[in-house]
């Protein structure tokens, strides 16, 4: 993942001068270091790039930054790239005939790139797709990327300047006799200029009024190199095969809860957080491990037809974003309980649960992992429904279709049911409320571990394991560092007494 520096590309001041106090002392400072420049190690040529030196990446779906893909998906990416373009320029009919082009399977099998698209889409998850791009250009200290465009006019005429000639040496040579900072060339754009004061001195200079300013003010002191921001030919890293993720050893579905319907990316929004989430803490306390776990976002509602629109139609139009919210939210608990609806919502949600596990299975053959289960809020209840097969006395007899699915059952046994903020407990009290035994509580085809996970806060969430043991219902339940927390942090402690 590419280090996350929050950085104006357009500013002239750099990382250390963001305030103007002391700026005249740095910039001496910065002017006497850079004064003589040291050409003699230089190259004094330009070749293309090779497809190590270029780095693909995709722009993230939660805080939209663009963040590299690793050296193995690039370069497969960047070849299949040469080979689009060759064909591109092949084709005189484009318009008409479009060459197609093979997707590339990427981000460990997660992901298709469409290069005709510049797409990353998911393969598991309809509708996920990211924006990608060709990465040549960069500003330093922040390594991201220029656009496409500003990168290939800057490149083309990087590459016009120092020609290779056949002695070795480019079109243009600079003078190290010479202290002054000499501007071979200069690039306009409109938001910004490229001046080149040498092969590897190509600094970026915003048309801004701040930055104007801040360069006549250097210019006035008498410093020969303003301030402006370093540009970078070619990726900080190389990209290498051995770049590449591992095999994935363990899947974990997450499952939404009520509310999906009124938001049918949500689910996979916060999977991708959640994912970016463990990755944090996976290279925070467990850098050399090999083991990888993938998250699949499970999106059941927008599948549902239920009531066809009935709701809908009889909600009247006064308190209108009050109705609404309760017609996207909390009526999805009470399809759940109906005896009409509840049959349709299982099988909805067992029906997609099944389906991704045999779309994974089937492009990762004799895959032998582990499979888990992360669900929230009503999917808590559901998923459990479904394993134990409870379907309510008075529930209407569902139809074929449903019925059909019902029967197949899940075709995976779970690992870890990992419930959060779930009402649990409280659907099984008003169902059965003196269990007989711990097995109709918790049966033992369920999971091999389950875990209750909720916040202090959370009116929806229960305990589960005052069912199991009456005597739980006075004991603290364990409690869980925040995610990125750090040493000395105070955390929210849980009430020191239960009553």
């Amino acid at each position: 993942m590419s280090d996350k520096i929050e950085v104006d590309p357009f500013s002239e001041t750099p990382l250390e001068f963001q305030n103007c106090e002391g700026v005249t002392e740095s910039i001496r400072e910065l002017n006497s270091k850079d004064d003589s420049l040291n050409v003699t190690n230089e190259v004094t040529y330009a070749e293309p790039l090779t497809a190590e030196q270029i780095r693909w990446f995709y722009r993230d779906g939660v805080d939209k930054r663009w963040v590299e893909f690793c050296g193995y998906d690039s370069l497969r990416i960047e070849n299949a790239w040469q080979n689009y373009q060759n064909l591109l320029s092949k084709n005189n009919d484009i318009s008409n005939n479009p060459p197609s082009i093979e997707k590339i399977v990427v981000r460990g099998g997660m992901y298709d790139v469409e290069l005709d698209k510049m797409k990353c889409v998911s393969i598991y998850c309809p509708g996920e797709e990211w924006e990608i791009m060709r990465g040549t250009w960069y500003y330093d200290g922040s390594w991201l990327p220029l656009e496409v465009e500003q990168s290939k006019i800057i490149e083309e005429v990087h590459l016009n300047l120092f020609q290779k000639q056949d002695s070795n040496q480019s079109t243009l040579t600079c003078d190290t006799s010479s202290h002054s900072y000499k501007i071979l060339h200069t690039e306009h754009f409109p938001e910004f200029h490229v001046d080149w004061h040498s092969i590897n001195d190509v600094v970026l200079y915003s048309e801004y009024r701040h930055s104007k300013l801040m360069r006549s003010v250097t210019s006035k002191l008498g410093f020969a190199k303003t301030t402006g921001y370093q540009l970078r030919r070619g990726y900080k890293n190389a990209a290498v095969k051995e770049d590449k993720p591992h095999d994935i050893d363990h899947i974990i579905f997450v499952v939404h809860g009520i509310g999906q319907k009124g938001d049918t990316g949500k689910i996979i929004r916060n999977t991708t957080l959640f994912r970016d989430c463990v990755d944090w803490l996976k290279q925070k306390y467990f850098p050399n491990s090999n083991y990888r776990i993938e998250f699949f976002p499970v999106e059941w509602r927008s599948s549902l037809k239920l009531d066809g629109g009935i709701v809908e139609a009889i909600t009247p139009f006064s308190v209108v974003s009050i109705r609404h919210l309760l017609n996207t939210s909390a009526m999805d608990i009470l399809y759940y309980t109906s005896p009409l609806y509840g049959g349709e919502v299982r099988a909805g949600l067992q029906k997609e649960l099944n389906r991704l596990y045999f779309m994974f299975t089937s492009r990762h053959p004799g895959w032998k992992g582990k499979v888990s289960i992360l669900a929230h809020s009503l999917g808590c209840v559901i998923v459990y429904d479904i394993v134990t097969g409870w379907m309510s006395p008075d529930t209407r007899p569902p139809s074929p279709e449903t019925e059909e699915v019902l029967k197949q059952r899940l075709q995976f046994p779970i690992e870890n049911l990992f419930c959060l903020g779930s009402p649990l407990s409280v659907f099984l009290v008003l169902r059965t409320p003196s269990p007989s035994n711990k097995t109709d509580v918790m049966p033992q085809g369920l999971c091999k571990r389950f875990y209750n996970i909720f916040h202090w806060s959370d009116p929806v969430a229960y305990r589960m394991e005052p069912l199991l043991e009456r005597g739980y219902s006075k004991i603290e339940p364990v409690l869980i560092p925040p995610y990125g927390g750090v040493d000395d942090q105070q955390t929210e402690q849980s009430p020191q007494t239960m009553k």
